[in-house]
């Protein structure tokens, strides 16, 4: 173990091959071979179902942080919602890779029934809440399978309108999970993508008067959300779910969103995200490349205004 520590020093050190190193770990040990062997992942092959709302998050509890209200009033609406977790939230204080086996299988299990008893609040049932099952705080060593999913994922559902991260520099997995989500759907044409305000380096985890801290300009406006006093005691039920991470405290958090552009995300990503440039240059480039030869044009719009989900406030 001190070894392969010292390896992974010099490696970061040197800023190459770190990624590729740690991404060979985790093919040998087993826990991420794609896409039959991710550890946590949760998510049938032969998924067919259409639904009004997808919501995809990072990790679980993401989405009621920065959705728990908006998701509510849809579901008084009568809408159908269905939630992706796009990690298995096994980071806590190691990644997985580094991290016994069946201790990241017990936390994935935890984070993942935590997400359940949560939404179940909200009348979502069980099989309308999915896993990924990709690496906690790893999802840039899989953006091309993370596309695979998402492409597949959207056309077979057929969502009215899609909620994800914004890319603000927060948390590696949320710009990242943002980056891709948006990326897919530029490509398939599917325009009806709005983004939610979560945490970053000015405005901390649980912020009541949150906004975007990205403040690159878009076509609509920042819709902020006038939470109930009930809405926030439901929140707060929500988030005292997932009593691995103790994010209940969080409860008053405020709910910001916008409509997401489509354009320029690659330099979007490279001016929020708190990757360094020389790291995240390269992985761009090959997700560009590999987005438009796979990703086939598909457009899973084609909605009447009347047919879109309206937007909440």
């Amino acid at each position: 173990m001190l070894i392969l520590k010292n390896l992974i020093s010099k490696l970061s050190q040197m800023n190459i091959g770190l990624d590729r190193y740690i991404k060979f770990i985790e093919y040998v040990r087993g826990i991420y071979r794609y896409p039959t062997k991710m550890l946590g992942r949760n998510i049938s092959e032969d998924l067919h179902r259409s639904t009004d709302i997808l919501v995809i998050a990072a990790h679980p509890d993401d989405e009621i942080l920065g959705l728990g209200a908006t998701l509510h009033r849809h579901r008084k609406d009568g809408d159908k919602i269905m939630v992706t977790y796009v990690t298995n939230g096994t980071a806590g204080e190691g990644a997985s890779w580094k991290t016994k086996v069946n201790d990241s299988k017990i936390i994935a299990e935890v984070r993942f029934n935590e997400g359940l008893k949560g939404l179940k609040l909200l009348d979502i049932l069980e099989r309308n809440i999915l896993c990924l099952g990709y690496p906690d705080a790893g999802t840039h060593r899989y953006l091309k399978n993370i596309a695979r999913d998402l492409n597949k994922l959207i056309k077979k559902t057929k969502p009215k309108r899609i909620y994800v991260h914004c890319i603000e520099g927060g948390h590696s997995d949320h710009d990242i999970t943002s980056f891709v989500v948006k990326s897919v759907c530029k490509k398939l044409k599917f325009d009806n993508v709005f983004e939610w305000a979560e945490y970053n380096q000015i405005q901390p985890l649980g912020t009541r008067n949150i906004n975007f801290a990205n403040s690159r300009p878009t076509n609509s406006e920042v819709n902020i959300i006038d939470i109930s006093d009930e809405e926030y005691k439901l929140k707060k039920e929500m988030l005292n779910c997932h009593e691995s991470q103790g994010v209940v405290e969080h409860y008053l958090m405020g709910e910001a969103i916008r409509q997401a552009i489509m354009e320029d995300l690659e330099q979007e990503l490279l001016n929020y995200s708190l990757f360094p440039m020389k790291r995240l240059k390269p992985l761009i480039n090959i997700f560009s490349k590999f987005i438009n030869d796979e990703v086939t044009d598909y457009n899973v719009q084609n909605k009447t205004d009347k047919d879109r989900v309206k937007v909440l406030s």
